[in-house]
């Protein structure tokens, strides 16, 4: 099959990731990226948002002309123009959307375009409960080339990375608990018992820190997010990480099992309970690290992800 994925040029490189899994299940891909840094584009964004919109459709038209997708997968469908999708139904190619960020009606012309729309989040079908064509829940998943379980010792306390915010500050204030912060905003005075590095980290070291902490925690909390996962969970699972989560995300039961795959708290006080626990009996925990790692290696990689997708596809 010949498929042209459509996306941002974002910090998560999103639409390159879907690409490489189309790839590696056998199929001839394209990418059409609408905010590429280059010359050209940088240029058109001169002329004003519309005359560089206009560009943009005439270039991604001449794009489907030349490639002849038989199918287009809008990545983060909710921040692509909806020209983009008036030009492929016009073309008469069967396309669809995956939606990781909350969406609203204003999107409604744009799903009703599509063939299906796949959500990250099962709140966001029903956010699309009014729309005409079929939502299925697949969530997000991890890149198995990027993030690698290295067998590594784990010597590191718990490991935390991101910017401070008022949620992650009320965790790591009530945690009693040593341990490794990176990021923006941190303030050292307030916590002085954890090792804070205020500055960001290259994902390849991060991923390293991953292998090595006996805890990588994840706080999964946005406004964009209903009851889903962040990419990081199974990230950190691909690593061999622990998952430790927070109980907002509901949608944790539906890729692993509680108690047997990850491991959640409720607030700052149970956050506080597991994470010394987790320092004190790392044995008790390995085991769950290891099911959680076998099953996102066998279920949640882009390759099986993709596959899903094609699947409902062939139902519709």
């Amino acid at each position: 099959m010949k498929i042209l994925v459509v996306g941002k040029n974002n910090i998560m490189k999103w639409p390159f990731k879907v690409v490489k899994g189309f790839s590696a299940l056998g199929h001839q891909t394209d990418l059409f990226v609408f905010n590429q840094k280059r010359f050209t584009y940088c240029v058109m964004r001169l002329f004003g948002k519309k005359k560089r919109l206009n560009w943009l459709v005439r270039k991604f038209q001449k794009q489907l002309e030349n490639f002849k997708p038989d199918l287009i997968v809008y990545v983060s469908f909710g921040f692509i123009p909806v020209e983009f999708y008036r030009v492929s139904k016009r073309l008469n190619i069967r396309q669809v959307g995956w939606a990781a960020d909350k969406f609203y009606d204003t999107q409604k012309e744009k799903a009703e375009l599509l063939d299906a729309l796949f959500c990250s989040d099962t709140g966001y079908i029903e956010c699309a409960k009014d729309f005409k064509c079929p939502a299925y829940y697949l969530p997000l998943c991890a890149d198995l080339d990027t993030f690698k379980n290295e067998h590594l010792p784990k010597i590191l306390p718990p490991f935390f990375a991101g910017v401070a915010n008022p949620l992650r500050t009320k965790y790591f204030t009530a945690c009693k608990e040593k341990c490794l912060l990176y990021g923006k905003g941190w303030d050292k005075k307030l916590m002085p018992w954890h090792e804070i590095h205020n500055h960001k980290i290259p994902l390849e070291r991060m991923q390293h820190l991953i292998n090595q902490s006996i805890a990588p925690i994840n706080i999964c909390f946005s406004p964009n997010i209903i009851n889903g996962l962040n990419f990081r969970v199974f990230e950190v699972s691909a690593c061999g990480g622990l998952i430790v989560i927070n109980k907002e995300s509901s949608d944790l039961s539906l890729c692993y099992e509680i108690g047997k795959e990850a491991v959640t708290y409720s607030d700052e006080q149970d956050f506080n309970l597991l994470v010394s626990d987790i320092a004190k009996n790392p044995e008790k925990y390995e085991k769950i690290a290891k099911a959680g790692y076998e099953r996102t290696i066998k279920e949640h990689s882009y390759t099986s992800r993709l596959q899903q997708m094609l699947d409902y596809i062939e139902k519709i």
